[in-house]
């Protein structure tokens, strides 16, 4: 269980950590996220707090999609992911502000990489998974839909109404769209045999 907790608290530690450089980069965030962006400056809350509040409604529809009780336990991990994001966002990155197309484009790189490499982190632990991640899932078990067209469906509904909150899409959201799932699936398995190791360790008395 520590070791569960502790893959659970750094993945998403890192992942968020992705999220906020690539807002900062000013050059589109993914669906998801820049969705959050646009409510935030419509509404005037914080980015974590959209994410959360996304998250919650999310945890409904997945429940209605799945015929099942709604996974309460997942808004832990949505509220975790929502305060982190304002942690990077409003303190550690607060006065980071890439200026030019070289910054700007590292911000995202680096942010893509970081955001991939939490996720392969975080779904070590095999904690309740993020809403979003979940929709796609569901999509996919109550229609019958390969996880790629099911991905595909969640994401164009994430980007649909991130247009309709004139959230943050640019350039950088096709990038992160393209390559997010490339960098989770290469570093997935090296972390999986980490947590492996890690579990069979010596215990210290």
């Amino acid at each position: 269980m520590k070791e569960r907790s502790l893959f659970f608290t750094i993945g998403l530690l890192i992942l968020t950590m992705g999220v906020a450089l690539i807002i900062k980069s000013g050059l589109g965030a993914s669906a998801w996220d820049a969705l959050a962006v646009g409510e935030s400056k419509m509404f005037g809350f914080t980015v974590g707090t959209a994410v959360f509040v996304n998250g919650i409604i999310l945890i409904f529809i997945n429940a209605a999609l799945l015929k099942k009780k709604p996974e309460v336990l997942a808004a832990a991990t949505i509220f975790v992911i929502g305060a982190l994001i304002d942690f990077w966002l409003l303190i550690v990155f607060k006065t980071f502000s890439p200026q030019g197309l070289i910054s700007q484009s590292t911000s995202l790189v680096s942010g893509i990489l970081t955001m991939g490499i939490g996720i392969a982190i975080y779904l070590q632990a095999k904690f309740p998974a993020s809403p979003m991640d979940t929709l796609m899932v569901a999509i996919h078990t109550r229609f019958g839909l390969n996880l790629r067209t099911s991905r595909i469906m969640s994401e164009g509904f994430a980007l649909a109404l991130a247009f309709l909150f004139q959230g943050a899409i640019g350039v950088g959201t096709i990038i992160v769209t393209l390559t997010l799932g490339l960098v989770v699936q290469y570093f997935h398995p090296r972390f999986e045999q980490l947590f492996k190791t890690w579990g069979r360790r010596p215990s210290l008395r």
